[in-house]
């Protein structure tokens, strides 16, 4: 796996929402944009810490000025609600050969869960993330995990991706890399699994990426 850098910039939540959540009815609307893009999102058990959770969702990218593309990130929690774990955090990092860039949370449908500052642990997963939200600002603790999502519950969050080559970001990229596959570029955390166990697992990569990781693979033992 790669370590990626993440921008120094802080991921500052602004009191009032400034952009609207995910919404299916415009899911169609905003993919035939020639500047937006979609993602479908499922947990990878196979890297999952504990293999105990999981969640499905959606990531949409829509520009939105010249240097600023809007994330919308809608998860829900799929785990099995007979031993409930919560969803508490997610993180993504992005591409580093699309240069320096700024995230900012500006919108969280659950009050409990606020930015992740940029360049936050995701342990133990190796590497730091550009951002994302968690219970109490925080990948790691973050208080008690009922302020997070239940299982059954959907969560939304709106994010402003700014640099000189922002809206060249597509969603695919948010939760798998870009031309360097990362299968750790979105996480997610879970907590209260009982006996304060937790979670934490990584989204599937799309089949493109898992065929550009392999090739990538096989070029460096062809190397050696």
């Amino acid at each position: 796996m790669n370590d990626q850098t993440a921008t120094d910039a802080a991921c500052e939540p602004t009191v009032e929402p400034k952009l609207l959540p995910v919404l299916s009815t415009n899911l169609l609307r905003v993919s035939q944009d020639a500047h937006a893009s979609l993602a479908l999102l499922d947990g990878n058990p196979i890297l999952s810490t504990e293999a105990r959770c999981t969640m499905s969702g959606v990531i949409m990218c829509n520009a939105v000025a010249v240097n600023t593309m809007q994330v919308m990130i809608t998860l829900e929690n799929l785990s099995d609600p007979r031993q409930p774990g919560y969803l508490t955090a997610f993180m993504f990092r992005l591409p580093r050969e699309l240069g320096q860039l700024q995230v900012s949370l500006v919108y969280s449908s659950r009050p409990g869960m606020s930015a992740i500052r940029a360049g936050a642990s995701g342990a133990p997963f190796l590497g730091q993330w550009h951002g994302g939200a968690g219970t109490g600002g925080e990948w790691q603790a973050g208080g008690t995990p009922t302020a997070g999502i239940a299982p059954g519950a959907t969560g939304e969050w709106v994010f402003l991706v700014s640099g000189p080559r922002a809206t060249e970001l597509t969603a695919e990229e948010v939760m798998s890399g870009g031309r360097i596959p990362d299968p750790f570029a979105f996480i997610v955390r879970f907590r209260g699994i009982g006996s304060g166990h937790s979670d934490k697992v990584p989204v599937l990569m799309p089949p493109s990426q898992i065929a550009r990781m392999a090739a990538v693979e096989e070029e460096v033992e062809s190397r050696r």
